[in-house]
This record gives C-alpha cells, structure tokens and sequence, in this order.
C-alpha cells in the first residue's frame, strides 16, 4: 500500500455522493491515496531509495544524489 516514509501519509476513506436531480440517491465510501514516489535521497553520505509524497519532496528540499 502507498504510505509515505517521511510524514507517515497513508489511505484516506472519503464518502462518495451520486446525485439524481436534487437529492442523494447513494452514499459508498472511496479510497483516496497519496500521489507516492520512490526517489533517490541522500541521508549523510549515504544513498537510500524511499517511497515520497511529492509534498515532502518538495518542502523538505530534499538534496538529490548524483545519477
């Protein structure tokens, strides 16, 4: 499952709606995950691959390892 290594994001249940003209005609719950990337990051002097969400990827300015 997509979990993220860093701030420990993980599936979200949300409730889902199906209008007919003007009223709910059902309600179910839908499985919402976050946009994860495994990406190269640098720890010390150390390489590690990681499963990132693009949020921490881009608040955490993460410094990329040379390819």
């Amino acid at each position: 499952m997509a979990q993220c290594e860093m701030c420990e994001k993980k599936m979200n249940v949300a409730k889902k709606h199906v209008y007919r003209s003007s009223y709910v005609t059902k309600r179910s719950l839908r499985k919402q995950y976050p946009n994860v990337q495994r990406v190269r990051v640098m720890i010390g002097n150390v390489t590690k691959r990681m499963h990132l969400c693009t949020r921490c990827m881009k608040t955490q300015k993460l410094q990329n390892p040379p390819c």
